[in-house]
């Protein structure tokens, strides 16, 4: 039981749903953000599941225990495949969705804290990378879902950091610059921290980088090393496999702290210990540490700001104690001084602050008016500005009639938004349309990813030509609403945009485009 435990009626839960590890915080009687032990006593959960029989599991240590006893039977880095329609992974001869293991996380979660507590909670706030797309985002409140939980609001991680940050450390106006390195998935946030708001200001990231992507270069080079001696590769075969995942994670921890380290390697019968210094794991890996100094440039060009404009460097996810992750942003920066959250914290209790921040009230409804200003301690701003990180756009039709994606909502807009484009009808006595929502920067269709089709019907008929408008709103949730309104008798046609798992199972790291503006008016008409 906590010291000071939250009132039942207005306990709410921020939970930070890692790659690796997960943990869970709430703000206690006395407003301080407090993560919660689990069942067996620790601060954080792994996110592991192991299967021992149809539909029997355990989650946490105890299933990551089982990752080299029984590998084929073990779920790791689940996030990564978040909003993935066509991925399933079957255990003893029933299929799992990505949003249905995620589930099982974060329904061991939710029942340790509330064992904690000594009161059942179902509310919660859930983190996810800033540069989770509509898909992802909507896959994780469908796992939260299916675990029984009543999902609030969806907050980004870095966004959740800050608040953290800003709790213990916070002093006046500053420039922060978020850098989120996790188990699997990276995000650069700018934001803007005064004594009323935290803004946003700019992002991006990529949801399939993370501390993995090292391990795995590591991984690849002792087993190239065991096969040009023997022949042989420990990758070919689960449990070697695994064993040496295990080792050459434990070396890459090492090599933080060592110049050298060694990783043994046993399979077949054959053994050997292969030798790897830092130098030669940061040139295995220069390109990965390549890809995260340009996404701080291009989120520093998008906030229209330059290094000399930062105040601080906040530092969140584990696969940020690396050295060279360090070195390079001293480099970027040319300021030594890089604050370091407690990974196993920092994001959990931010999620904490803002479910106070958005959600603290008696009369809460589970569909908060996401601007609202709430009384709050002194040094907790009044309100959190989240920015959308992917813009959204319709496919339509040109003045010669060829196809194009016509942008509404740019990326860094803020949320809550409501857009809207002037288009025209493409045809007489038209009384139907089907939208093609667009996901991603682009001007044509193979550029951008359509991650939802709406069917507007029982429209009144018109001539070609007829203007009409369509208008996208945007939660804080990052759910869309698409409405459809014929302008010349402002009857109005709308749908709820349901993106869950819409993304193809083979992404592709998308190319770092500059945004395009396009242009809106009476000159596009809509696809039939």
């Amino acid at each position: 039981m906590l010291a000071h435990p939250p009132d039942p009626q207005n306990a709410i839960l921020g939970i930070d749903l890692g790659t690796t590890y997960c943990a869970v915080a709430v703000v206690d009687g006395q407003g301080n953000p407090i993560v919660l032990a689990n069942e067996e006593g620790e601060q954080i959960t792994p996110s592991v599941i192991h299967f021992f029989e149809r539909d029997a599991c355990v989650v946490g240590t105890e299933a990551l225990k089982m990752v080299v006893v029984d590998p084929v039977n073990v779920v790791r880095f689940i996030k990564r495949s978040m909003g993935e329609a066509d991925y399933l992974l079957e255990f003893y001869g029933r299929a799992y969705s990505p949003q249905e293991l995620s589930g099982i996380i974060l329904r061991k979660l939710c029942q340790d804290a509330s064992e904690v507590l000594g009161f059942a909670v179902k509310d919660t706030v859930i983190t996810v990378p800033a540069y989770f797309d509509s898909a992802q985002r909507g896959a994780t409140t469908e796992a939260a879902r299916l675990a029984g939980l009543n999902v609030l609001s969806i907050i980004n991680e870095p966004t959740a950091a800050a608040l953290s940050y800003g709790k213990e450390q916070f002093d006046g106006s500053e420039q922060l610059l978020v850098f989120d390195l996790g188990g699997g998935t990276f995000d650069v946030t700018i934001m803007s921290l005064e004594e009323e708001e935290y803004r946003a200001r700019a992002s991006d990231g990529n949801a399939e980088l993370g501390g993995k992507d090292w391990d795995d270069r590591l991984l690849n080079f002792v087993s190239d090393r065991f096969y040009d001696r023997f022949g042989l590769d420990p990758r070919d075969e689960p449990q070697p496999y695994q064993q040496l995942y295990e080792d050459c994670l434990a070396a890459k921890i090492a090599l933080s702290t060592e110049e050298v380290t060694h990783v043994p390697v046993q399979f077949h019968g054959r053994r050997m210990t292969v030798q790897v210094t830092r130098r030669d794991f940061e040139a295995l890996t220069q390109d990965l540490v390549d890809q995260c100094a340009d996404t701080c440039a291009l989120v520093l060009k998008k906030a229209g700001l330059t290094w000399k404009d930062l105040d601080v460097t906040l530092l969140v996810g584990g696969s940020t104690h690396m050295p060279m992750i360090r070195k390079m942003l001293r480099q970027l920066t040319g300021k030594e001084n890089l604050i370091v959250t407690n990974p196993a914290e920092s994001v959990a209790q931010g999620a904490a602050l803002a479910a106070m921040l958005r959600h603290g009230s008696t009369e809460r409804s589970t569909k908060p008016d996401p601007a609202i200003d709430v009384e709050s301690r002194p040094q907790n701003p009044k309100r959190i500005v989240d920015i959308t990180s992917h813009p959204l756009g319709v496919i339509a039709l040109d003045s010669g009639h060829q196809e194009c994606v016509v942008m509404l909502i740019p990326p860094e807009t803020e949320v809550p938004c409501k857009k809207q484009g002037r288009f025209s009808y493409p045809y007489d006595h038209m009384k139907a349309l089907r939208l093609e929502v667009t996901e991603g920067p682009g001007d044509r269709r193979d550029e951008v990813r359509v991650v939802a089709e709406v069917l507007i019907e029982d429209l009144p008929p018109h001539k070609r030509g007829t203007h009409l408008d369509v208008v996208y709103r945007y939660d804080i949730n990052q759910i869309l609403t698409v409405d459809v309104v014929d302008v010349e008798s402002q009857t109005t046609r709308g749908a709820t945009v349901d993106l869950r798992g819409t993304i193809p199972t083979e992404r592709k790291q998308e190319a770092i485009h500059q945004v395009r503006q396009a242009v809106l008016g009476s000159q596009h008409t809509l696809v039939p």
